[in-house]
């Protein structure tokens, strides 16, 4: 197990609890997005220092052009009712064909792995994706100790310091979990594995090492 693996769940075993195997995590973009009524809204993290800085350099440039443009929205063609009822279409039209290339790209994932969860939201395998989706950050870490299934999320988004800022993403325990298997597609050297549930329910979750997944599904079974 590597220190880079491993070190980064030290801060969240509970007491006395053993790591048996951690490694990176990958994420697969053919799990289904979570609805909007599941969400939880996500506050927008605070700038650094030097961001703010550079906003407001920005801010200040733009500003000095957005001011002769003001007066130009200010006309009649620009507030004509007409011409917002066409910006407002627009703007909707923007928002479908954002959420077509997402669905065309879990298409695309899906057409590669095949089926990547099996149970409704509010099964374990649903609620997983769930809770792991409003954790925010980005899952980068997974693990299996003698007690949880663990992943681990990074709230790092500064393109500065790119040191992780490691938070809990989502926690099952063990005695839900029924079964770690290796899936036998490989794409571009991943590797993937499922992780069913007691209530049927089934996710898949992957490594970008094929070798990684490998390690940890057999860690997961000699640790059972």
């Amino acid at each position: 197990m590597k220190p880079e693996y491993r070190d980064c769940y030290l801060p969240f075993l509970q007491p006395g609890e053993r790591l048996i195997i951690a490694t990176d995590h990958f994420a697969n973009t053919a799990l289904p997005a979570v609805p909007a009524a599941l969400r939880t809204p996500q506050p927008r993290p605070a700038p650094s220092p030097l961001e703010e800085r550079v906003r407001g350099v920005l801010g200040s440039a733009l500003g000095a052009v957005a001011r002769p443009l003001g007066a130009v929205s200010n006309n009649r063609l620009v507030n004509n009712p007409l011409t917002r009822a066409a910006g407002r279409a627009g703007d909707r039209v923007e928002q479908v064909t954002d959420t077509l290339d997402h669905a065309a790209d879990r298409a695309v994932e899906k057409a590669i792995w095949g089926t990547v969860m099996d149970g409704g939201w509010h099964s374990i395998a649903g609620r997983f994706l769930v809770d792991l989706t409003n954790a925010g950050g980005t899952p980068r870490r997974q693990a299996m100790t003698d007690r949880r299934l663990i992943l681990l999320v990074d709230r790092n988004t500064s393109w500065r310091n790119t040191t992780p800022q490691w938070d809990l993403g989502v926690a099952v325990p063990r005695t839900h979990i029924t079964h770690v298997t290796a899936h036998p597609k490989a794409v571009g050297g991943r590797g993937r594995f499922d992780v069913g549930f007691t209530d049927g329910s089934w996710i898949a979750l992957g490594s970008a090492v094929r070798k990684h997944m490998e390690a940890f599904v057999a860690a997961c079974g000699q640790g059972a």
